[in-house]
């Protein structure tokens, strides 16, 4: 076969080898040889099927490699072998308070009403059907009773599936579902009996009656049993039945103060007789449902299969963010530790900062620039739901505290200054450069700066833009330089407690004219320090006095800006000539790091810039 090269194997090159070797070795007439004849058609077929051989064997090592692979099978089988279980979903949940109206004591038969565990309900909000959850089979309320019981409410549909145990070691019965499954709140019984979950077959103890459940390589629910030495196999004959949650994730999560909720399930008085939970029940919302999250993309499991631990703890930074990614509920997620600094106090402390996804808050009114600042932060309802979802994953180190940290929040403001097409209107062209920086500020996660090129690389792909530059205003610097001083904390080390300890905030005294660029770094760039968040917001004067409105608006000075330089003619040539740049334009990402990082000294003067000047004439 040594007239095929390995560097030839598409059919045509297949083709083409095969019949040159075929006339040269039999002497032939090009004629006899033609894709025309019985035998060039023969030739046809067999270099086709080489190439569709070779396509699979490439294909098939490409889905060996769990950053190439397209299929979802192949992508969620290499993540196992990682012990990464493929996010199904996640229900929201919350908490209400139950308790009797006055209602009650003309409609109910005796002293209590009687509510079963897993009573169901529809929201109005957004029609989705919720149950209750409680540690009892019921919950009694008392005619008596003034306070309200505290219930979890979550997002789903129960729904269970049979099978009929082999007696066999390793059993494992897979169940397809229509839509998607809680991740957690599944529950497998044997013969009436609730066995317990685990991770892995090597935490099932010898004669243990123990079930793993995970996520099936297409996307539905398998449970494995043991083999007797890890664990036990169901019986022959034996009844096993998987109980589990349809959940609809992220729509399942609802805001504001009132829910609208529907009993579908009644309830029974002393008597026994049913009762419709609507007209005698008083409800005080505890805790909105959430933190319900979508299936898990392909793409992200790619991406965060290799952080899932071995030993299936949260014993590390990266372990902490592995877990909390799987809930669809934040835009950033980092988790640090101290052990590298010099105080030893502090060492088992896991740091949390987190950053809701403000995404799923915005309306039809509402985008990045209006958003109200508080959503920025996590409420302390979130807070506390976190610090369960933690807990109850009985993964966390015993050793090990988690704190979550407020981000503080640094505010911008950008000042967009452009040269623009005569023909095109102002107006249009303020409002694109809007919708483009929203999109851009709503998806960038980086954690060390952001550059000016990335907004300038953005406002140049608008219409009617020619030429453009851009620059941030810090609050903090501005403040800085009317009050001619700034303060920078100093930590030391109490010499009781050896623990780290703010001893002061020291004051830097500006001298005549300095600028100290605080926020930004040589190339103007929005430099981000560890825990900070920066965001464009006015609400604010520099150093001039001029006030910059929060939200951005059109004929005032505000956390957006946009400042018409120049107008050009629109002829034919700018139009050709900025054609071609825009086809040599490359497409700008974002990089994701973390870490603190020191401001620069900006050389520039604000007084001086382009920017203050065009305020000044405006």
């Amino acid at each position: 076969m040594s007239f095929f090269s390995k560097t030839r194997i598409k059919a045509t090159e297949l083709f083409e080898d095969s019949f040159e070797y075929l006339q040269r070795t039999y002497d032939q007439a090009i004629e006899v040889f033609t894709p025309a004849s019985p035998f060039g058609q023969v030739l046809t077929v067999v270099a086709n099927l080489g190439e569709m051989i070779f396509f699979y064997i490439e294909a098939a090592v490409t889905e060996l490699n769990i950053s190439r692979a397209r299929n979802l099978e192949s992508i969620y089988g290499l993540s196992r072998l990682t012990g990464h279980d493929p996010t199904r979903g996640i229900s929201a949940r919350g908490i209400i308070g139950l308790r009797l109206n006055t209602s009650a004591s003309t409609l109910l038969n005796g002293d209590y009403v009687q509510i079963m565990n897993g009573a169901s309900f529809e929201l109005g909000q957004n029609s989705l059907t919720y149950f209750l959850s409680f540690n009892s089979d019921f919950i009694r309320l008392d005619k008596t009773t003034k306070t309200f019981v505290n219930v979890e409410v979550i997002q789903g549909e129960k729904a269970d599936q049979s099978f009929t145990g082999t007696g066999l070691a390793l059993q494992s019965y897979n169940l397809t579902t229509k839509d998607p499954t809680d991740q957690y709140l599944v529950d497998v019984f044997v013969d009436g009996e609730l066995w317990k979950k685990v991770e892995s077959l090597y935490d099932m103890n010898n004669g243990t009656k123990a079930v793993m459940v995970k996520t099936s390589v297409n996307g539905g629910l398998s449970v494995f049993f043991g083999n007797n030495q890890f664990g036990l196999p169901p019986a022959l004959g034996s009844r096993i039945r998987v109980t589990y949650v349809i959940t609809r994730g992220n729509a399942g999560n609802v805001g504001g103060k009132q829910l609208d909720i529907k009993f579908a399930t009644p309830g029974t008085d002393s008597s026994g007789e049913q009762v419709d939970l609507n007209e005698i029940l008083s409800m005080n919302i505890t805790r909105n449902p959430m933190f319900g999250s979508d299936s898990e993309d392909p793409a992200f499991t790619r991406l965060i299969a290799p952080y899932q631990s071995n030993s299936f703890v949260l014993a590390n930074p990266n372990n902490y963010i592995y877990y909390l990614s799987k809930y669809d509920f934040w835009s950033f997620i980092d988790a640090y530790n101290t052990k590298n600094d010099e105080y030893l106090d502090d060492d088992n402390i896991i740091y949390l900062f987190l950053i809701p996804d403000i995404k799923k808050k915005l309306t039809s009114d509402i985008d990045y620039f209006s958003i109200p600042e508080v959503e920025f932060s996590m409420t302390a309802e979130e807070k506390a739901m976190t610090y369960e979802i933690l807990n109850a994953s009985g993964r966390q180190v015993v050793t090990a505290e988690t704190r979550i940290i407020d981000p503080i929040i640094r505010k911008y403001a950008l000042n967009v200054v452009i040269r623009w097409f005569d023909n095109y209107d102002k107006d249009e062209i303020r409002i694109e450069i809007r919708k483009n920086l929203d999109e851009y500020f709503l998806n960038v996660n980086r954690r060390d700066r952001i550059p000016r090129s990335d907004i300038i690389s953005i406002v140049e792909n608008v219409d009617g833009i020619d030429s453009v530059n851009v620059f941030f205003i810090s609050e903090l610097n501005e403040d800085a330089i009317k009050n001619g001083f700034y303060f920078i904390p100093v930590y030391g080390t109490d010499p009781i407690t050896d623990q780290r300890v703010l001893i002061e905030n020291k004051k830097i005294v500006l001298k005549k004219d300095e600028d100290p660029q605080l926020g930004l770094d040589s190339f103007g760039d929005v430099i981000i320090e560890n825990n900070d968040l920066a965001i464009i917001r006015g609400g604010w004067k520099d150093r001039n006095g001029t006030y910059y409105e929060p939200i951005p608006e059109a004929n005032k000075i505000s956390s957006l800006n946009v400042f018409y330089k120049e107008a050009i003619a629109d002829n034919l040539y700018n139009k050709i000539q900025q054609e071609k740049y825009n086809k040599t334009q490359r497409s700008r990402g974002t990089t994701i790091a973390t870490g603190a990082n020191s401001a620069g000294l900006n050389t520039g003067r604000l007084q001086d810039s382009p920017t203050l000047k065009t305020l000044k004439g405006n």
